[in-house]
């Protein structure tokens, strides 16, 4: 367990700086096109982008969760290649 400063600290670390500004950068994004701009499609682009960043903040925490992803992904790429080519 950490408190909220550790915790802080551990987002604003150096491994954890590209997560920490994807993230809250799409959030305030998301929030920004939808409020400001009420652009529909740029909303849905930076929840996108915020989803994830949120899948890879989670996987991260996993042993082996970040190769695992790569993996995963890696074949649905290439299903969704197969599948679209016929």
């Amino acid at each position: 367990m950490m408190g909220p400063w550790a915790y802080l600290k551990h987002l604003t670390s150096g491994t954890r700086l590209p997560f920490t500004s994807a993230y809250f950068g799409s959030l305030f994004m998301t929030m920004y096109f939808a409020l400001s701009l009420h652009s529909t499609i740029l909303t849905l682009l930076s929840a996108i982008v915020q989803m994830a960043a949120l899948i890879w903040y989670l996987v991260s925490y996993f042993p082996m969760g970040s190769d695992g992803l790569r993996v995963a992904t890696s074949f649905a790429a290439g299903r969704a290649a197969a599948w679209m080519s016929g």
